[in-house]
């Protein structure tokens, strides 16, 4: 029972919905990507920008979507997970989305305008749970 009040609670409901979302959303970013088997693919475009041991970083990359969204949901660590999160997503910018422009779609394609509300989420996320925060359960 603690655990579920850890997760969800009527006085931080607003904070754990959106916490919540943001998990699920990233979480079915990386299991799709297991599910499809674009693991290599995307090893290869970072091999290809120069970076050692891609697949590697990719698999790493893949288990913060997915187990680190778990934790995250649960309010486990959730200061460096999000924090790490964030950091995937901020690279992700850089090296895929800054120059397709910000919009995802309507007057560009593949842009960064998403990426950018699932940093600052994760960057709210973080904070909210930093020691000492009022409203900090875990």
């Amino acid at each position: 029972m603690k655990l579920l009040k850890n997760v969800f609670a009527p006085r931080t409901a607003g904070y754990d919905v959106l916490r919540l979302a943001v998990c699920l959303l990233l979480s079915v970013h990386g299991w799709y990507r297991f599910y499809e088997g674009s693991l290599p693919v995307l090893a290869g475009i970072l091999e290809a920008r120069g970076f050692p041991f891609a697949l590697v970083l990719v698999w790493l990359v893949n288990l913060a979507e997915t187990g680190g969204t778990l934790l995250l949901a649960l309010r486990i660590l959730p200061v460096p997970i999000s924090l790490i999160l964030a950091g995937i997503y901020a690279t992700g910018v850089v090296l895929f989305h800054w120059s397709q422009g910000f919009f995802v779609v309507g007057p560009g394609t593949a842009g960064w305008e998403y990426s950018a509300l699932l940093i600052v989420c994760l960057l709210i996320t973080a904070a909210v749970n930093l020691p000492g925060r009022s409203g900090r359960r875990a």
